[in-house]
């Protein structure tokens, strides 16, 4: 019970408030790694640390110690309340983004679709970042076979920012040296918060995706900007 007392001037008002707290649910849930292998249509109930948010899709990344894996939601309403570190679980339906005629030689989009957050715990966590590949180079990211399944993994890369504007379309590039990585978007809106990094090299966290079947090369989705101190701006 919680008594609030304001006073203006010399005017005071009291009140008292009641708050009941509730146990949070339990719930049986898998690895994200399991989510990973699991396989495709089947029911998955995973817990973890919400991440970074998709572009050009309705959902986020979603973090545990095990991996990595990004998530569709049903319905956007499903974003009231939700932000990046809050702990939640999920249940969705293992997909894989591909259609049938390239499903034998593109590996897709590894995600989880129609998902519902089933309970929110909140809190302000750091996802897991153990597993983040950073012994690769920026042209090893740019020669990822789409043959093979790389969208469930995350690569600490520097790169300069390049803002391409034309009269017909923008876009937002990667680069480094020769070597080019187009990010995943339908308009460089969509990454207006990476503009203010443009001509400059910078450390980012991607994540390889391929959302519409490329043949070519997995295109990216930038996750954080790393900063010299180590703190990071996200992509929300």
């Amino acid at each position: 019970t919680v008594t609030v007392t304001a006073t203006h001037g010399n005017n005071t008002y009291s009140d008292t408030v009641t708050i009941t707290v509730v146990p949070n649910a339990e719930y049986e849930t898998i690895d994200i790694a399991d989510a990973v292998d699991a396989e495709v249509g089947t029911e998955v109930w995973v817990r973890g640390i919400v991440g970074p948010s998709l572009v050009n899709r309705s959902g986020f990344y979603l973090f545990d110690e095990t991996g990595m894996i990004a998530i569709i939601v049903n319905d956007t309403t499903v974003f009231e309340g939700l932000a990046i570190g809050q702990e939640v679980v999920i249940k969705g339906e293992r997909d894989r983004f591909v259609k049938a005629e390239n499903a034998a030689t593109i590996a897709g989009q590894i995600c989880i679709s129609k998902a519902t957050v089933e309970a929110n715990y909140y809190g302000a966590h750091d996802y897991n970042t153990d597993f983040f590949i950073t012994d690769k180079t920026f042209a090893d990211f740019c020669g990822l076979s789409v043959g093979e399944n790389h969208s469930t993994e995350v690569y600490v890369l520097k790169a300069t920012v390049k803002v391409v504007e034309t009269a017909y379309y923008t876009n937002i590039n990667l680069v480094n040296g020769s070597d080019d990585i187009m990010l995943y978007c339908s308009s460089a809106s969509q990454y207006n918060w990476l503009k203010a990094y443009a001509g400059q090299e910078i450390t980012i966290e991607i994540a390889p995706c391929n959302w519409n079947d490329k043949k070519d090369e997995y295109r990216g989705c930038v996750l954080a900007v790393v900063n010299e101190d180590g703190t990071k701006v996200y992509n929300t």
